[in-house]
């Protein structure tokens, strides 16, 4: 295994990211890498957030999940709805039921659940959840 299965879950959603980005013609800041400061170029950060790792049967395989946050960025005072076509269109993109794969995982996308919109530091952020598992052999 070239890298470790935290690092391979990452990569599978930063990559979608990255190219959902690329499609969608929006800047895309990933997990400690700088993101804009000025907010009249709106952004998407994508962050992962893993929960414990639990053993799936007779410790031969573990049941990881967790949730990949997508912050969808504007300027503050612009209303709601291009963040709002935002998440709808990073919804089809991770929609529940599909999966995302990178040598030695592949993670099953189970829901995804857009938050409320949070105003401050002169941005407009509504975050959007996306629940995922993956089994893996046990390290």
């Amino acid at each position: 295994m070239s890298e470790g299965y935290l690092e391979a879950i990452q990569k599978a959603f930063d990559s979608k990211l990255m190219a959902f980005g690329s499609t969608n013609s929006i800047i895309i800041a990933l997990e400690n890498i700088n993101a804009p400061t000025s907010a009249d170029k709106p952004y998407l950060a994508g962050y992962l957030l893993p929960t414990e790792v639990e053993s799936a049967d007779l410790y031969f395989t573990d049941r990881r999940d967790g949730v990949y946050q997508v912050d969808v960025n504007y300027a503050q005072s612009t209303g709601s709805s291009k963040s709002n076509a935002m998440n709808d269109k990073l919804n089809a993109a991770f929609s529940p039921g599909s999966d995302l794969s990178r040598d030695p995982v592949c993670v099953s996308i189970l829901r995804v659940v857009p938050g409320p919109l949070i105003v401050e530091n002169g941005w407009a952020k509504r975050p959007l959840s996306i629940y995922w598992v993956t089994h893996t052999e046990r390290l």
